[in-house]
């Protein structure tokens, strides 16, 4: 394992889980989902750790490698296109174990791409309450607290609160382009317009990627008009 040699892992294991303790075995199928899962096989893996779990329940570590294997999983069926077979998979692994970002993360962005507000905005919302330090996923929350198409489901304080947080220790164009989302929310427009020009030339100006969408705000913003996400 040391030397990530996988399927001599995969064989040795096998060969010695015949004659090996139940404390050994679970260690062997450990190994196995380890070296099944450094080669892609998600399927694989899920089920040498589900065996490893079932001899020792109380390693919580054997349910987060669970769950990254299931967002594996999950991740190949949305590849594939089966987009609905994918969000089972991730909020699965989010039920099994919410503290790992990758299946919230995973979640969050196939609800994006199906364009589900309110569901992303859900998931946003769970994922905060187990993984609040997590930058990305308080980003995308604040800019969805901020320009949610119901009024009545903005929260523009509560989105300069997240936004600010991050903004101390992450200096990105997508950081900066949220916090001009939520200024603008608050009816701060000039401010808005200073940051959403930080976010323009930190990106790489009119070459960088997501120009055109920053631009856009930005025309909103001179207007004295809040940017509201669209479906």
């Amino acid at each position: 394992m040391q030397e990530r040699r996988w399927e001599d892992v995969e064989v040795e294991a096998v060969a010695q889980l015949p004659g090996a303790s139940e404390e050994e075995a679970g260690e062997l199928h450990r190994a196995l989902g380890i070296a099944h899962g450094a080669q892609g096989e998600h399927n694989q893996a899920l089920e040498a750790f589900r065996s490893a779990y079932a001899l020792r329940p109380e390693e919580q570590e054997l349910r987060r490698r669970m769950a990254i294997a299931i967002v594996g999983i999950g991740e190949r069926r949305e590849a594939q296109g089966d987009v609905d077979a994918a969000m089972a998979r991730y909020r699965e692994a989010v039920e099994l174990a919410p503290e790992i970002r990758q299946s919230h993360r995973a979640l969050v962005g196939a609800l994006r791409a199906r364009g589900s507000i309110d569901e992303r905005l859900a998931a946003l919302e769970n994922a905060m309450e187990h993984i609040p330090q997590d930058v990305m996923l308080r980003v995308q929350l604040a800019w969805l607290l901020a320009s949610h198409p119901d009024p009545a489901r903005r929260d523009a304080e509560r989105a300069m609160d997240l936004a600010s947080d991050v903004l101390m220790h992450d200096r990105t164009p997508e950081t900066l382009d949220t916090f001009a989302v939520v200024l603008a929310a608050l009816g701060n427009y000039e401010q808005a317009i200073r940051f959403e020009l930080d976010a323009i030339e930190l990106a790489g100006g009119r070459e960088g990627h997501g120009f055109e969408a920053r631009r856009k705000r930005l025309a909103a913003f001179t207007k004295n008009e809040p940017y509201v996400e669209r479906p």
